[in-house]
């Protein structure tokens, strides 16, 4: 485990279409006066650069079409200095979200997912030697979960610890187990995971230990401006949030998961209170801006940040 360096993130990849607008709409309503921006997305994408612009060794694998947003996004992976070698390309269109936020920061997000449905678990055992060599795994719930499940198999039998971000939990046919060594979740993930009421750092802290319960060694739940709660079999702490103004809130928890962990794996310390800070940091930095993966900060803006 001590020569490994390898982040290896499993999961989705977008394009995001996102409109600012004065308020979020109700039914039927309609706001005008917005404005547009087109960026790059994807849970798996937004963790993948998140993990490498804090210093992470990246590599990512999923699905891609071969239209001319799947080529930019390759393109974007690499720029960023992300293997790509490992992605599936597919005739399904690439995947698509649609945005919605106001100047609060809250936010509407429908996602189309494409051709991130045509990473199978076919393509995952050709890709099991890149799993057990990796230092850590991190995936998400935006691919599908005969191939979320194929890579936890792997990942448990090789003892490649994974970082498992259970969002959105769009069905609970997956369990948390012990093959989702970092579990984390924010408090409405916590709350359909556990049946519990999350809405402060108490009840996050029951809920966490629930989790806990269930396998994982570590869970983190993220509550917003109330930063984070995180528990282990060893330690129990809160991190508070960092006061910021929000513009965009899209991926905050897609930046927090890869910064933490990159520092886990590659920052100046292993310790799990110490990587939870620095994920904080990283994620209250790009709610200050727009968009998904240009909001992401790096490892030099996030020290700057701390200091």
């Amino acid at each position: 485990m001590a020569n490994k360096t390898r982040i290896t993130i499993i999961g989705s990849a977008n394009t995001d279409f996102i409109m600012k607008v004065p308020h979020l709409p109700a039914l039927g309503e309609t706001v005008t006066d917005g404005e547009f921006m087109q960026t790059f997305g994807g849970k798996g994408a937004n963790q993948a650069v998140a993990a490498a612009r804090a210093g992470g060794n990246v590599g990512f694998i999923g699905g891609l079409g071969t239209d001319a947003f799947g080529q930019q996004i390759r393109a974007n992976l690499e720029a960023e200095r992300i293997d790509t070698t490992q992605i599936v390309a597919s005739d399904m269109p690439t995947g698509s979200a649609l945005i919605m936020f106001d100047h609060q920061g809250d936010n509407y997000i429908s996602v189309a997912p494409g051709a991130n449905y045509a990473l199978t678990p076919e393509h995952i055992e050709a890709c099991a030697d890149t799993i057990r060599k990796s230092a850590m795994i991190i995936m998400q719930m935006e691919i599908s979960v005969p191939t979320i499940r194929r890579v936890l198999e792997i990942a448990e039998e090789a003892e490649t610890p994974v970082l498992f971000n259970f969002a959105p939990v769009r069905t609970l046919e997956l369990p948390v187990s012990s093959a989702m060594t970092y579990l984390v979740v924010n408090e409405l993930e916590a709350e359909s995971l556990t049946g519990l009421t999350v809405r402060d750092t108490t009840q996050a802290e029951i809920a966490a230990l629930k989790l806990l319960e269930k396998g994982s060694q570590s869970v983190i739940i993220t509550l917003g401006t109330q930063g984070s709660v995180a528990v282990s079999h060893k330690e129990r702490f809160h991190i508070p949030a960092f006061a910021v103004t929000p513009v965009d809130t899209t991926a905050a928890g897609d930046v927090f998961c890869g910064a933490l962990a990159a520092e886990l794996i590659t920052g100046k310390s292993s310790d799990l209170a110490d990587a939870v800070l620095f994920a904080t940091a990283a994620a209250s930095l790009s709610v200050t801006r727009m968009g998904a993966q240009p909001s992401i900060p790096t490892r030099a803006e996030v020290e700057a940040f701390l200091a």
